[in-house]
């Protein structure tokens, strides 16, 4: 709550006012899921974790070793994640011949890219990271279930 004072001329006196914050709303899971439909690449807590790192630093003179330990993730992946991103068109990398870090630049664009914006918006809370978060697990377990099926009526 944001504690706001507003001058009330009918009792001439100061008041004091709590307003609550949209941010402290639960996210709308429905919503999470349209839009996590809607921009298919990401797949896992990885992949938000960097979209939003990236979100929050647009432009990024860094190595991937150096995104991965801001990230908190495996190098690898975070390396896998950044050419999906890059092949989507989600992310530009630049080379610099005389360094070795790349200038990442987060490009949120166009209609697929509002959808991203209002995703990695939701993503920077706790509460939106936390809903994202479930609902990608509760995905990937239905893939898993899903290949587990699959491989069984194969065999």
């Amino acid at each position: 709550m944001i504690p706001r004072f507003e001058y009330d001329s009918r009792h001439e006196r100061l008041e004091r006012q709590f307003i609550t914050t949209p941010s402290h709303k639960r996210p709308d899971p429905a919503e999470i899921r349209r839009l996590l439909a809607s921009t298919s690449l990401i797949r896992n807590g990885c992949d938000l974790d960097l979209l939003v790192f990236l979100y929050r630093h647009p432009r990024t003179l860094l190595t991937s070793e150096q995104i991965a330990a801001f990230v908190g993730r495996d190098m690898k992946v975070v390396a896998e994640a950044l050419d999906a991103f890059i092949a989507a068109g989600f992310v530009e990398r630049l080379h610099n011949p005389t360094h070795a870090a790349r200038m990442y630049l987060l490009v949120v664009h166009g209609p697929e890219g509002k959808g991203l914006k209002r995703l990695l918006d939701l993503a920077s809370t706790r509460q939106g990271r936390q809903e994202i978060l479930a609902i990608l697990n509760s995905r990937n377990e239905l893939r898993a279930e899903h290949l587990r099926l699959v491989k069984s009526v194969c065999a």
